[in-house]
């Protein structure tokens, strides 16, 4: 991957002076629920700086990859999990991916999306609206397990809880936020997951959603700086908070030059002859996950049928 500068200072000062990005997992209620907090600031922002995205195409991927951040808790050691949603809206939907290791990385489907008048709020329904989202897990060994249910919110995080009470009977909680400052800087991100276990009472997860309800907005509370372990001793500490994990999350994609190289060279004679005749020059390769873009000149592409001959 190709990591974009943030060239901007008031940004740069910023993410250097706030807390890092990660996700705390942990239990509470005597281990019949488990949460995730993600603080993803930098994730969100480096995402924006890859792809190049305004603020509204800024605030859609970023709720779709601290979503997702949240589900990598969900998988197990070498799996991925992929969270998708098509919609009917100007958005048109995005694919967010991440490694059971938090590696998260993804894209829109349309990432330039017309605003015709002033926004009055940052709700994405308007943007999303009708559509399905789909959650498919891949632990490489077989056909990827795919979810997937009709939009009922067209807001990221709602639809989520919808999917797991629907397709996987699980009661779950998740809240996921984007804040920016005066000038459309992305100054705070972070999402928050809780999922029942065997053994949990409906009174421990409603409890728990209005404990939510009350909370300061994510974006808002890293923004300030403050940390997830802040947020945790001062909202959830009544709660018997056990067995509580760190890990890091990054917005990390594996694409490569030499990757994409291997990718010509697979390619037939005649594609390659086509692509010498055609150009132009030097040729650009986008990787639509994470924004970066590969030039190949043309004596690299005549090297590669010369080594097919």
């Amino acid at each position: 991957m190709i990591i974009a500068p943030i060239s901007d200072p008031v940004t740069k000062d910023h993410l250097n002076n706030i807390s890092p990005d990660g996700i705390t997992r942990f239990t509470m209620l005597q281990g019949t629920i488990k949460g995730a907090l993600v603080s993803g600031t930098r994730l969100v922002a480096q995402a924006r700086a890859n792809h190049d995205l305004g603020i509204i195409e800024s605030l859609a991927l970023g709720q779709a990859l601290l979503s997702a951040a949240l589900l990598s808790t969900t998988i197990k050691e070498g799996t991925k999990l992929t969270l998708q949603v098509s919609c009917s809206g100007p958005l048109k939907g995005f694919s967010a991916e991440t490694t059971w290791d938090g590696k998260v990385r993804g894209y829109l489907y349309n990432d330039t999306v017309k605003i015709d008048k002033p926004l009055e709020s940052f709700d994405l329904k308007p943007f999303i609206g009708s559509g399905t989202l789909s959650v498919i897990r891949n632990d490489g060994r077989g056909e990827p397990y795919t979810g997937h249910i009709e939009l009922v919110h067209g807001r990221i995080a709602e639809d989520l809880t919808e999917y797991f009470l629907r397709s996987e009977q699980t009661k779950t909680a998740l809240a996921v936020s984007v804040r920016f400052d005066k000038e459309g800087r992305v100054s705070g991100a972070g999402g928050l997951f809780f999922q029942a276990l065997p053994g949990a009472q409906d009174l421990d997860m409603e409890d728990t959603e209005d404990r939510m309800r009350e909370m300061p907005s994510l974006g808002t509370w890293f923004a300030s700086g403050k940390s997830r372990q802040n947020l945790l001793d001062e909202w959830f500490q009544a709660f018997e908070l056990d067995h509580i994990h760190e890990d890091p999350v990054q917005f990390y994609c594996d694409c490569s030059r030499d990757r994409f190289l291997q990718f010509l060279a697979a390619m037939q004679r005649g594609e390659l002859e086509q692509m010498l005749a055609t150009g132009p020059w030097p040729m650009e390769i986008h990787c639509h996950n994470c924004g970066s873009r590969y030039q190949f000149a043309r004596d690299e592409i005549a090297a590669l049928i010369q080594r097919n001959a």
